[in-house]
């Protein structure tokens, strides 16, 4: 991959940056900066010289326009609902997965998370005699052992059927097995943990045929223990189980991969019932958590929780899970913490949003979604948590059309089978130890660290704005962006005045450095578009850097009309990519001039 990599960088397109500095603008009817004779516009370093960039000014979905080994771009170029993202490190390759036909799973390949080829010889296919062979959904892929396990959800209609339970026509979890991430998979049969044999017209996973169970999950705890989570939808469950009609969160221990633990008294698993849509905990109200319970599409006496994933982070234990209906933009991935793989689980919901990780932020159904936010990543939901090196990647899916659900989206180019396609996003965890997640974007993002060799330096940096460390320092290289605008999420924006400022980057150390990434305020109101300038130690600097103007978005136009928009994509970057093979400094220093208050919310510093 090294050697690909370097082929690639060599043969970059460039385009020069301009030399003269420019206005600041925020928005219509904005004028040039006035200067200002108490805080000049440094001028740049004696010695330096002027560094050819490649930027990203394309359409925020056309795949073009940028260096597709160093960054990419969720552009839903790969069509498929619940996507299982996984990365094999020994051949440097991610594969994904997901809801699509219904028959079977296809697997697909990339080395750049832009440009994904369908794997002829992989994927699973049900046999003729299986227990389920149609609406296979919600892959699931594990590494347990030497073995990967591809767990499923598909359709299974009990040949004891009963009135009693709806006609008996349910969802039902499966299991596959490879000796390799990409497959093929074939349907596991033999002999279980308690000693059963499970044949290929067998469920697996038995005890609870006359219910519906799907979106499975598997946890591989620290210990080896194995721990499965689904979504259980109550109203064809007993009548003991049966709280609320909605789907819920529920667990279970397992024996080995395939037997998950069984009362054998009732002939059921235990299973343990974890997380409700609306509920800070099984004692909450509904009302507790407003954003999970917002989907038009539902009524009062519904609701849904689904496509759980569980991911430990310093002996905390966080299942992250998916609420609201799927065709609604509302769609949006949370999570709720325990200190045991089991719960109780509780959702923290100390400030608004704290506990939302993926999704378009709201104060009341269809508010900021269906009017403010027309032609954003929308409906982003049944994520998978993928590790890559050192770093998360949350894996979700994305509505194809970005304002009504089941018409064909302008941003699709044709040949699709979903409503639905790929996309992705960081995952970190805060100060608290809590997962948190800076999109979904619609912008371009940098590759794994083990894919570029290059990783994000900025964490390390001190920070000075205007030559002093102030408040606003923590803001500029914490690795948060906020999304959310008039709402009440906590603002972590560093913010400043109108005039001239110069932000200071010192690294400990002299590095190599590739690339750099400034990004916008959330706020269009609070925006820039152009940096004055960004100096590399005494060496190299860029003038005149210009944000890319199809992350400003004024107007959306659909089949029917023209809306008046006004906002600008979160976490959008400038984005700054040194030509040959970079600049050895400790030093980044940006300048920026502008005519009205704006924001900053993160910076960072690709290099090694």
């Amino acid at each position: 991959m090294k050697s690909k990599i370097s082929k690639l960088m060599t043969a970059l397109c460039a385009a020069t940056a301009a030399i003269s500095v420019g206005a600041c603008t925020g928005g219509p009817g904005d004028g040039p900066v006035t200067p200002n004779p108490d805080n000049p516009p440094p001028p740049p370093p004696k010695e330096a010289e002027l560094i050819t960039t490649v930027t990203d000014n394309s359409k925020s979905n056309d795949g073009t326009g940028f260096n597709k080994s160093l960054w990419y771009r969720n552009d839903l170029k790969l069509d498929m609902g619940d996507p299982m993202l996984v990365y094999d490190e020994e051949n440097e390759i991610f594969y994904a997965l997901g809801t699509r036909g219904g028959t079977q799973f296809e697997i697909f390949s990339s080395d750049n998370l832009t440009d994904w080829a369908e794997e002829s010889t992989g994927g699973f296919v049900p046999g003729q005699n299986s227990w389920g062979r149609t609406n296979l959904w919600a892959p699931d892929v594990q590494k347990i052992g030497d073995k990967w396990y591809l767990y499923y959800t598909a359709n299974y209609v009990n040949p004891t059927a009963s009135a009693l339970y709806n006609g008996e026509n349910h969802c039902q979890i499966g299991v596959a097995v490879a000796d390799n991430p990409r497959g093929p998979y074939v349907q596991w049969t033999g002999q279980n943990g308690y000693g059963k044999m499970i044949s290929e017209s067998d469920l697996p996973f038995y005890g609870m045929e006359h219910q519906t169970v799907l979106d499975q999950h598997v946890f591989e705890d620290d210990d080896g223990q194995l721990y499965m989570y689904f979504s259980y939808d109550t109203q064809y469950s007993p009548d003991g189980e049966r709280y609320t009609e909605t789907a819920e969160i529920w667990g279970v221990k397992m024996l080995d991969p395939v037997t998950w633990e069984m009362d054998e008294a009732t002939g059921r698993p235990k299973i343990e019932r974890l997380i409700i849509a609306g509920y800070k905990d099984l004692n909450g109200r509904k009302t507790d958590i407003p954003w999970e319970v917002m989907s038009p599409s539902f009524s009062e006496t519904m609701e849904c929780v689904e496509g759980p994933y569980m991911i430990k982070n310093n002996g905390k234990y966080y299942l992250t899970y998916c609420a609201n209906s799927f065709v609604d933009m509302e769609y949006a991935v949370g999570f709720a913490e325990s200190n045991s793989p089991l719960g109780p689980f509780v959702k923290p919901n100390d400030t608004y949003l704290q506990n939302m990780i993926c999704g378009v932020p709201t104060e009341n159904p269809g508010d900021y979604i269906s009017n403010r936010y027309r032609g954003f990543q929308t409906g982003t939901g049944h994520a998978s948590i993928c590790k890559v090196g050192d770093e998360l990647l949350l894996a979700y899916h994305a509505h194809l059309n970005r304002d009504a659900w089941g018409v064909d989206s302008p941003f699709a180019n044709g040949g699709y089978t979903q409503w639905r396609a790929l996309g992705m996003d960081y995952l970190y965890f805060g100060a608290d130890g809590r997962p948190y997640c800076n999109g979904p974007t619609f912008t371009l993002q940098k590759l794994p660290d083990v894919i570029t060799g290059y990783t994000n330096l900025a964490p390390s940096a001190a920070v000075t704005i205007d030559g002093k460390t102030n408040s606003d320092c923590v803001y500029i290289n914490d690795r948060y962006t906020n999304r959310a605008v008039r709402t009440n999420e906590v603002n972590k924006e560093a913010q400043f005045t109108a005039g001239t400022h110069t932000i200071t980057l010192k690294l400990p150390a002299e590095k190599l450095i590739k690339a750099v990434n400034v990004y916008n305020s959330y706020d269009r109101e609070k925006s820039t578009t152009v940096i004055d300038r960004i100096e590399f130690g005494s060496t190299a600097y860029v003038n005149s850097l210009k944000f890319n103007p199809n992350y400003l978005i004024d107007t959306y136009t659909n089949a029917t009309q023209t809306y008046n928009m006004n906002f600008i994509y979160p976490h959008a970057a400038y984005n700054v990519e040194l030509t040959n093979k970079g600049v050895t400094t400790d030093t980044i220093t940006i300048v920026i001039s502008c005519d009205h208050d704006f924001a900053i919310g993160e910076i960072e510093i690709l290099g090694k």
